[in-house]
This record gives structure tokens, sequence and C-alpha cells, in this order.
């Protein structure tokens, strides 16, 4: 028994050196981060840009997202709900049908970033395109960053976008 115990001390010491050396490192990390992604949606550009400049829309095509509620309608801010909290959003810019600019925060993570979505013509189908600018606050967080691709994560947000709206009846 007593050398279960040992194992077990031995492995909750492991962990917690690993939470320190992550964190140790976020804090010599940039709190500042890129990601960017596109992905062609065989639908209309008017169409996509519609449906996704609403982000009232976000819960029937994210996972991560579970509710939205407007907050404010000038400036227009949102509530976004998932499962990691609640997100604060707000629409910097609006230029239909081919950009916009939002600000999210999750004050209670320490992160926050811009975010810029283009809808752009590709034929008859659109290209969407994220460029987000990111501010992680938390040393730990930036420190697990070194383990995590903000590009894929952009990605596979958008391709749950190009599956939702190409499954959509026309």
């Amino acid at each position: 028994m007593k050398r279960i115990g040992k194992w077990i001390a031995l492995a909750v010491a492991g962990l917690a050196a690993s939470v320190i050396l992550v964190t140790v490192i976020g804090f010599f990390r940039s709190p500042l981060t890129t990601a960017r992604a596109s992905v062609e949606i065989q639908r209309p550009r008017q169409e996509v840009w519609d449906f996704l400049s609403n982000l009232e829309n976000l819960p029937k095509w994210s996972s991560e997202v579970k509710s939205v509620r407007k907050v404010s309608s000038d400036p227009l801010r949102y509530s976004i709900g998932g499962a990691s909290g609640e997100m604060q959003t707000e629409i910097l810019s609006m230029e239909p049908p081919r950009r916009y600019v939002t600000r999210m925060a999750t004050p209670s993570m320490g992160f926050s970033g811009d975010w810029e979505i283009t809808v752009e013509p590709v034929g008859e189908n659109a290209r969407v395109t994220s460029n987000a600018k990111i501010t992680v606050g938390n040393p730990l967080f930036r420190g697990l960053m070194m383990f995590m691709s903000g590009d894929k994560a952009e990605e596979a947000t958008l391709l749950e976008l190009k599956r939702f709206m190409e499954s959509r009846v026309r």
C-alpha cells in the first residue's frame, strides 16, 4: 500500500512540476498571437454573408457556441455562451457584403482578440477568411499555446461553417 502512495505522490509532483514549467515558459512568451484560415463554401456569397454576419446564427453551426444574446444595439454587442463560459463580443465594423470585424473577450480567462471575417466571391461560390489577432493574458494559457495551432483551430471552425452551409437545402 505504501508503494502505491509513493507512486501517486510522484505522479502528483510530476504533474505540478509540469504545470509550473509551462507557466514559467508562458511568462516569456508574447501575449499576442495570430491565427488565419480560409475555406471555400459552395453557396452564393450573399447567402453566406447574410448567414455569417448575423451572430445570432452561431449556435446553429459552431459546436463551441451554446447561446447568443444581444446586449446592445449601439454599439452592437453580444454575450456568447459556450463551454468555456461567457464571451463578450462587439462588432467594430460592418462592411456588407464583404467584411466585418469583431472584438471578443473572455475576462475570466484573460483572453481577448479581434477577428476580421471576409467573404469574397469565388465564381458562384464564396470564400470565407478569418484573421484573428489574439491576446492571451494568462501565462499558463500562453505556455499551453506551444502545443496548439491557432491556424488549425480557425480552420476547424470554418470547416464547421462550410459543412453546415453546404448541407442546407437551397
